[in-house]
């Protein structure tokens, strides 16, 4: 920021040393053109006096007067020399070196830029020339002489701006920035709450216009005290409330982190009681099969034992052997199956590691898990993923994805009482594609839709419109939060009431 003693001297001192530019600018100007009047009229009056004098001397051949004539001519500091040629024969001549020393020169030494007239000689019956007049002029003396102007018109310049400098400091010193100081220190005082000097009124000025804002400061200070007393009350409780307000925000997001894992969980014990209500058919099978394959071998032995044993009884023992196996080893796989799939999406769910996989396959492992939640949704899931996707990410945070979105598909997509056409296939379908090192991860349905007014408000945290029906509001949440954050992705949601909703991911091979 700028001082205003500053400020204004700067303007003082442009203003003056303009002015006083412009001013030697044109001294400068008419000096030159003096000098230079000066020059020429003493070139024609050499001029004059050489065309009166010398050829007369040239005449009689006056060596000793032509001498003269040279050295008084060259007395003239704007002239540098001087040649005088009796024909076309150099007769004599004078020049002045670097430092104004005047010398005889025996030789022609001008070069072609000196300057020339003919010498007439009038004394016979007609006129004759008998020589010319070389010289060259020095114009040192004019450029020394505008020199001096301009280094005294600077001098002056620097003396005038010192002295108006110092009186315009002085002056704004005692008219101006003290009775500023003086403010200053009284509002400082004011604002830091300074008890210390119980005086803060402003003196009385002599000047009307200072004393005007002593008045007026005087008038506002007293009331600008009590403000400050209030405010410090009110920035006392503003304290305390925002110190209650920032253990509420920490008690809020402990209690929002609880109810994410908690939603978790449910999610995964839903996981596992479809898994243990899936695999009970199976095992059913199995025990049943084995029960019968166990009675069957029994029988078989002691028919055996006996030596009662009649190729018949052979032959029906083998064939229910053989379909005993069957069932067992069908079933058995089944479990193993659904086990494998189950053990591999919970571990990842639970651990939450990165690790590499191969996405088409994990896609059918986390459908092959949720069937069983899905069984009595009369929902049809459908696989789009042709080409295996090679993938260094975290499967859980996938696996929970997917399951936060199939299960909000089907208690709001395909919900009975909502209006959709009762007739029409109930279709998900999760389509996976990759882009370069990017994978675009769709999931759609052909349900009721989003109404266009909440669509913006579906990521938000505990919003919900089946809360009635255990709807939390955090499933969509999780996914937006898994998506952006732990995956390093960006999720968009497409949906047009009455033609269904498609959750748009896009996500890196490699999570960086």
């Amino acid at each position: 920021m700028r001082r205003i003693r500053n400020h204004l001297n700067l303007i003082s001192v442009l203003i003056l040393t303009a002015a006083l530019t412009i001013s030697g600018a044109v001294s400068y100007l008419h000096t030159q053109e003096r000098l230079e009047a000066e020059l020429r009229d003493y070139q024609s009056r050499m001029k004059q006096r050489m065309e009166t004098v010398v050829p007369g001397v040239l005449w009689n051949f006056d060596d000793i007067q032509l001498a003269r004539i040279l050295d008084a001519e060259m007395s003239y500091p704007g002239i540098s020399g001087i040649e005088i040629y009796n024909g076309d024969s150099f007769l004599d001549g004078r020049i002045r070196n670097k430092d104004g020393e005047i010398s005889k020169i025996s030789n022609p030494t001008l070069g072609k830029d000196a300057k020339s007239f003919p010498l007439n000689y009038s004394g016979a019956e007609n006129q004759k020339t008998l020589g010319h007049v070389h010289f060259m002029t020095n114009r040192n003396t004019i450029v020394q002489q505008l020199r001096s102007q301009v280094i005294e018109k600077l001098i002056e310049i620097l003396i005038l701006d010192a002295l108006v400098v110092f009186a315009l400091s002085r002056t704004l010193q005692r008219i101006v920035i003290r009775p500023l100081a003086l403010l200053r220190e009284r509002l400082n005082q004011i604002a830091e709450r300074d008890d210390s000097h119980k005086d803060i009124d402003l003196p009385r000025s002599t000047y009307v216009e200072i004393d005007e804002v002593s008045v007026s400061y005087n008038r506002i200070a007293h009331r600008l005290q009590d403000d400050v007393i209030n405010l410090v009350r009110t920035e006392s409780e503003m304290r305390q409330a925002k110190e209650d307000a920032e253990v509420a925000l920490s008690q809020l997001r402990e209690t929002q982190k609880s109810l994410v894992q908690s939603e978790k969980m449910a999610s995964l014990g839903s996981l596992v009681a479809g898994i243990a209500h899936e695999i009970n058919t199976p095992v059913g099978i199995i025990l049943t099969s084995a029960s019968v394959l166990h009675d069957e071998s029994g029988k078989f032995h002691q028919l055996v034992e006996a030596g009662q044993i009649k190729k018949s009884d052979a032959i029906n023992y083998a064939e229910t052997a053989e379909q005993s196996s069957a069932l067992i080893l069908s079933n058995a796989s089944r479990a193993a199956d659904l086990i494998q799939s189950f053990k591999r999406v919970a571990v990842d769910q639970t651990s939450e590691v990165r690790r590499d996989f191969e996405l088409q396959t994990y896609l059918n492992e986390v459908m092959t898990s949720l069937r069983p939640l899905l069984k009595h949704s009369t929902v049809n899931i459908l696989i789009d993923c042709p080409k295996p996707i090679k993938m260094d990410s975290f499967p859980g945070a996938v696996s929970q994805i997917l399951t936060n979105l199939l299960n909000n598909a089907v208690l709001h997509a395909f919900d009975k009482n909502d209006a959709f056409d009762i007739d029409k296939e109930n279709n998900i379908t999760i389509a996976a594609e990759q882009d370069g090192d990017w994978v675009w991860l769709n999931v759609s349905d052909n349900g009721t839709g989003i109404p266009a007014n909440i669509v913006d408000k579906i990521f938000d945290p505990f919003f919900t419109t089946k809360r009635a029906k255990g709807g939390s509001g955090l499933g969509l949440n999780i996914v937006f939060n898994l998506v952006t954050q732990t995956l390093g992705g960006q999720i968009k949601v497409y949906s047009e009431l009455g033609h269904g909703t498609r959750f748009e991911i896009h996500l890196p091979c490699r999570v960086p």
